[in-house]
């Protein structure tokens, strides 16, 4: 005997019951999906893809949330105030904060002028107090499991310290081929480099200006680019998230310079890569 194939083929007497179930089953189906789709439009839900958006430097991904609220202006206003948890690149987890808090501690300006476009006076006034106390007592967050208390902005000095060090022992370390020295000082740079928010990332990434000569860092714009040029693979690769190994990635067998115009950040290492160690 052949399998029924569909209900309709089935005895009377057997799809009479079923079919008698099918309402209540698609009733309850539609429930389901129903409430999945509420939990997922439910201010807890936006409010975390929105804190995580900004962390990560998706500030279109960002502003498209707000034609969730455009409607209802007051839950706008909501959104750019509401506090969550939030974890960047770098494995910083923050948490009791805001979007623009976040951004404003992280100097990322581009992000930060965009939430500001969207806030009513109400919001300017509430958030400008947040910023004076970020200001005056920082921030505490978690990182690998150790907690950083009163951080009142991201620093780049450990970054600048580490290239200065580099730069400072190259013309020694080459002169004496000491290339373990002039590696792990590179590698230092690049330890230094996981550490920073994405914005920075962006500003290395970005191909329509270099970094030399000094830019004023002053443009209307910031491409949300991550992409580089792994010179050890001869591969494009993106800066985050981070990919790590005990063999590979930045701070492990690279680390990044800033290319030419054009080029964006690039990551070799090697003597002759870029005429020097790097």
């Amino acid at each position: 005997m052949g399998m029924k194939k569909s209900i309709y083929d089935l005895p009377s007497e057997i799809g009479k019951e079923i079919s008698g179930h099918l309402p209540s089953i698609k009733a309850k189906t539609n429930a389901i999906l129903d409430k999945h789709t509420r939990t997922l439009f439910q201010p807890p839900a936006i409010l975390s893809k929105f804190l995580e958006f900004v962390a990560h430097g998706k500030q279109d991904h960002a502003e498209k949330i707000f034609t969730i609220r455009k409607k209802n202006p007051h839950q706008l206003q909501e959104l750019l105030l509401e506090r969550g948890t939030v974890t960047d690149y770098s494995g910083r987890t923050f948490t009791n904060i805001s979007a623009y808090e976040y951004a404003y501690w992280a100097k990322d300006k581009h992000m930060c002028r965009m939430l500001e476009s969207h806030m009513d006076e109400n919001t300017k006034a509430a958030m400008l107090k947040r910023c004076e106390a970020i200001e005056s007592n920082g921030l505490t967050y978690k990182q690998h499991g150790v907690e950083v208390k009163n951080s009142k902005h991201f620093d780049l000095t450990p970054l600048k310290t580490a290239l200065n060090n580099y730069i400072d022992g190259y013309d020694n370390w080459e002169s004496s081929q000491n290339c373990d020295a002039m590696k792990a000082a590179w590698m230092e740079v690049g330890k230094e480099q996981r550490d920073v928010p994405v914005h920075v990332a962006n500003e290395y990434c970005r191909k329509d200006r270099s970094f030399d000569p000094t830019p004023q860092f002053n443009e209307d714009k910031l491409p949300r680019k991550l992409a580089f040029h792994n010179y050890n693979t001869n591969k494009g690769e993106s800066w985050f998230p981070l990919v790590i190994s005990d063999s590979s990635g930045l701070a492990v067998d690279f680390a990044l310079i800033r290319a030419g115009r054009g080029v964006g950040a690039a990551g070799p290492w090697g003597l002759d890569a870029f005429g020097g160690a790097g």
